[in-house]
């Protein structure tokens, strides 16, 4: 053992008993050259800083329990397991973004079928209506039209109108009743 590392040990031994010149000393002496190796894995020179100063962090509060034999070899694994740590954690990260983004997705193509087969069954629903029925159905429901411009616009009276709106409701009703399971199944997803 060669005197530098004896001196940066001895280091470590007063940094165990909380001398804080000691925390500084081996600080300055090897955070640059964590820095460099820091950057050079993750390719982020903010990461690098945040990983070099969480060792250093950990170092000063576990100080009592330090059993350091070679300083250089022991910053060197500290350093080598927190950039495995990091990258782990984006992998794991990226894998969930990507879960995500691919769950999120079916979710909107099986809400998007899901709307499209309940419209159909509506749609199959309406077209059994007879065809004044239908017209007023749609001229109502869809078009949002009130009774009396219906009524005006097809030529028959108000009472006409309430009376085929009703009659397309019950229907309509009744007719869903064969797919409540399947509605209720889609409301709830």
């Amino acid at each position: 053992m060669n005197e530098e590392s004896e001196k940066h040990d001895m280091l470590f031994s007063r940094l165990k008993l909380g001398d804080r010149l000691a925390y500084e000393e081996i600080y300055h002496t090897y955070s640059k050259f964590m820095l460099q190796i820091a950057y050079y894995k993750t390719k982020d020179k903010l990461i690098a800083e945040d990983i070099v100063q969480n060792i250093f962090i950990s170092i000063w509060e576990k100080r009592e329990k330090l059993e350091v034999k070679d300083a250089k070899q022991y910053l060197t694994g500290c350093l080598k397991y927190s950039v495995i740590n990091y990258i782990r954690a984006q992998v794991m990260e990226n894998k969930y973004i990507e879960f995500t983004q691919i769950h999120t997705s079916n979710e909107e193509v099986n809400s998007t079928m899901d709307l499209r087969d309940l419209s159909e069954i509506l749609e199959k629903g309406i077209s059994s209506l007879p065809d004044k029925t239908q017209e007023v159905f749609r001229l109502s429901r869809f078009e949002h039209q009130s009774t009396k411009k219906i009524s005006i616009g097809l030529k028959i009276s108000e009472k006409a109108v309430e009376y085929h709106i009703t009659r397309s409701l019950k229907f309509i009703k009744a007719y869903l009743k064969n797919y409540y399971v399947f509605i209720l199944l889609f409301l709830h997803l």
